[in-house]
């Protein structure tokens, strides 16, 4: 071929690849969308709080100012130490029962219970590294799984009987007890983040939970949601 012919055929090749290579979209471009999906944050206006937004069927939000508690999100995996309605320590994720959560969790269901309770203990020297026991059943919560059927009237009793002369949950009845937020003991870090492994606690790494034990008290209010 002439090379006048064979430099117009080469234009005519170029343009046409360019036309289609527009056509077809960015590069790079596939069925699969690798597109980032929009941003989740919420924005706040002036002078409102995230805890306004939160639902929680109780009363113990508002809290007074410079009362410490813990918010518990088991939906963000987020445990957030607040004092007032100020967020203070924050611990990004915890791992809860093999089974999930429930309001009123029984004994060998592998839940973890959500409501409201208070610390009811503090073991630094347990098993799992420190152990801060939650209220859990408390007298409020014997009254709910009574109402349900999930207790008995005697096993109720105890319960309240128990935590009028205690403060301690009483974990002999069929809602079971012995909750609470804990460390890994020997555990590994890495498959408490991608696994649900606990008998209903919520577990956390050993330094977390010991940093933790260090900025709450017996009956600092706790909200599991």
């Amino acid at each position: 071929m002439p090379p006048s012919k064979l430099s117009r055929s080469l234009k005519l090749f170029a343009f046409t690849s360019l036309t289609l290579l527009l056509a077809a979209g960015p590069a790079g471009a596939s069925l699969i969308d690798s597109t980032e999906p929009p941003s989740s944050t919420v924005t706040s206006s002036p002078g409102q709080h995230f805890l306004d937004d939160v639902e929680t069927g109780i009363s113990l939000l508002p809290v007074e100012d410079g009362v410490v508690w813990l918010h518990i999100s088991v939906k963000d995996r987020r445990l957030s130490v607040v004092r007032g309605r100020h967020v203070i320590h924050e611990i990004p994720h915890f791992a809860i029962g093999i089974n999930g959560t429930d309001t009123l969790r029984t004994r060998g269901s592998a839940m973890t219970p959500k409501g409201e309770f208070r610390v009811e203990r503090i073991n630094p020297r347990s098993q799992y590294a420190t152990f801060i026991g939650i209220n859990y059943p408390n007298p409020r919560v014997a009254d709910k799984a009574l109402a349900e059927g999930l207790i008995t009237l005697e096993e109720a009793e105890r319960i309240r009987r128990h935590y009028r002369q205690h403060r301690l949950s009483y974990p002999n009845t069929s809602l079971g007890g012995h909750i609470g937020i804990h460390g890994l003991g020997n555990r590994d870090p890495f498959l408490n983040q991608r696994v649900d492994w606990t008998e209903g606690c919520l577990a956390v790494e050993n330094d977390q939970v010991r940093a933790l034990a260090s900025l709450v008290g017996v009956d600092t209010p706790i909200l599991i949601q």
